[in-house]
């Protein structure tokens, strides 16, 4: 009978010891990044010129915060610029899609990401976003004449697909592509008839830091 009070009593110690610690254990919910990669302008002054003249560089930070599981929150700044030119592209001479342009690109989005697999137990997971956001362009350009200044900023919607790769318990590193969708025209180029993609494509590497220690205590 004792030996069953002092091992009821043990137990009862041992589920308030590990009650108390799991009331104080704080989940890795917040975490910063940087990000860098490549901007790729899709449109009429893109039309079979080479690479180089219609992709440029961008560079982004980001914060996180954990809503459930493997859902998050991602908000993102980011600065670049867009670019594009096919004016000595010989299929393109005397042709009404030659031209070029040249913008800075401020932008603010927040998006819904999620992990296909945990990666508190794992490695690698693929992952998904999708949101909304605001950009500005700068430093405008283009062989088709200025632009009102009503039409250097407007709505944004990013879409993107990528791989996280824990590299310890505080840093993950990232590579992703992805898709945006512009309010308004880009580079210009409007007229009755015309059907000119207001979209970029991005391609980029990058880091994120957890804020929080894994098991850390209040």
């Amino acid at each position: 009978m004792k030996k069953l009070i002092v091992f009821t009593a043990f137990l009862a110690v041992m589920l308030v010891i590990v009650g108390h610690v799991n009331a104080q254990y704080a989940a890795q919910r917040n975490s910063v990044g940087l990000n860098a990669g490549g901007l790729s302008y899709s449109g009429r002054f893109s039309v079979d010129a080479p690479i180089g003249t219609f992709t440029s560089v961008y560079g982004s930070f980001t914060y996180r915060q954990r809503l459930i599981d493997k859902l998050y929150v991602r908000a993102e700044v980011m600065g670049g610029q867009l670019k594009g030119n096919n004016k000595e592209v010989e299929s393109q001479y005397q042709s009404v899609r030659q031209g070029e342009f040249q913008t800075g690109i401020g932008e603010v989005s927040v998006k819904a990401e999620y992990d296909f697999i945990d990666l508190k137990t794992y490695k690698v997971s693929p992952f998904i976003n999708i949101g909304a956001g605001g950009y500005m362009l700068f430093g405008y350009s283009s062989s088709e004449g200025e632009k009102e200044s009503s039409d250097l900023a407007g709505f944004v919607m990013p879409v993107g697909v990528g791989i996280k790769y824990r590299l310890n318990n505080r840093i993950k590193l990232l590579a992703e592509s992805g898709i945006r969708f512009f309010s308004n025209n880009l580079d210009g180029y409007t007229g009755p008839n015309v059907n000119n993609p207001n979209k970029y494509y991005n391609v980029g590497i990058g880091f994120i830091y957890e804020l929080e220690r894994v098991n850390a205590l209040w």
